[in-house]
């Protein structure tokens, strides 16, 4: 693989692993648009894996609090009391259905990367999931202020933390949001589903602000991101013992790309989240799904 093409595949990655896009779509219909040969799995999940070191670049310190504060919790009723104690449960409970959904179905899904017409139609299915998430949630917020609700619930509160300490809870819905974002992030196993498109969109159904979404969507993607990397170590390590089939220098070369642009869509998204709603992105995603629909035509006459 060509330096440039690497690159190109790195930033792509990065980007759209946060964006609520797609990444692994953009992974089969990049080379599918430039007429380049497919990137194997192995490699897709090592450029997931630059991506995570993105997050726990931005998120470290809520990372090392989980950590602690829910081994802590194990132990002690006071701990079990802190907001890091009850993400770190609830990032746990939202993780599950992915694991168990990867784990039966990974031969099954792995057909999927190489046809870019099943992207282009799950591209579609996340266009939908991004506006349903957006109408829904933004008519529930409605419906909480004109009933004089405060603005964050116990959730948004657990997931913002210090941001909401000043606002008083007024439900106790999160493990159901949880179960429901990890659904999402299940169904996004299939590519051209977008994983942060997915799971943000479900919570917001819940009426859960942009920005609470958002910051729970990047955390609980850590441990499935991880587990992946894992599950995949096998077969990276085969390649890896093929030296006359790699080329370490656009490897590398795409790992960096992935991991600066990673970092750029984490603060990016964080910060339009706070102001904007996710519609231009579900736009862009019917967009894409036509472009390969039509280029898919064309290239059959």
């Amino acid at each position: 693989m060509e330096i440039v093409k690497a690159c190109v595949l790195g930033i792509v990655q990065g980007l759209t692993e946060f964006f609520p896009v797609s990444s692994s779509g953009h992974l089969v219909i990049t080379p599918f648009i430039l007429n380049w040969s497919y990137i194997p799995v192995f490699y897709t999940v090592l450029l997931h894996f630059a991506t995570l070191l993105a997050l726990v670049t931005v998120f470290y310190r809520d990372i090392i609090s989980m950590i602690r504060y829910f081994f802590k919790g194990l132990f002690s009723r006071k701990a079990r009391r802190e907001n890091y104690f009850t993400l770190a449960v609830l990032i746990i409970i939202a993780s599950v259905p992915a694991a168990i959904t990867g784990f039966l179905l990974d031969d099954f899904i792995e057909g999927f990367f190489s046809n870019p017409a099943y992207v282009a139609s799950f591209l579609l299915i996340t266009a939908v999931f991004l506006f349903s998430g957006e109408y829904i949630g933004r008519k529930i917020e409605i419906k909480n202020y004109n009933a004089g609700m405060k603005r964050f619930n116990i959730f948004e509160k657990t997931v913002l933390g210090s941001e909401a300490e000043n606002k008083q809870p007024y439900n106790k819905s999160g493990h159901l949001i949880a179960i429901a974002a990890g659904i999402g992030q299940a169904i996004a196993i299939f590519p051209g589903i977008s994983r942060s498109g997915t799971t943000i969109s479900f919570a917001r159904c819940f009426g859960i602000n942009r920005e609470a979404c958002v910051k729970f969507s990047f955390l609980m993607s850590i441990p499935v991101i991880f587990g992946a990397f894992i599950f995949e170590i096998p077969d990276i390590l085969n390649a890896l013992d093929s030296p006359e089939k790699l080329n370490y220098t656009p490897m590398i070369a795409s790992f960096i790309f992935s991991y600066l642009s990673g970092l750029f869509a984490i603060k990016f998204l964080v910060r339009l989240s706070k102001n904007r709603n996710f519609n231009f992105f579900a736009l862009y995603c019917i967009l894409l799904s036509l472009t390969v629909f039509i280029l898919i035509f064309l290239r059959k006459i």
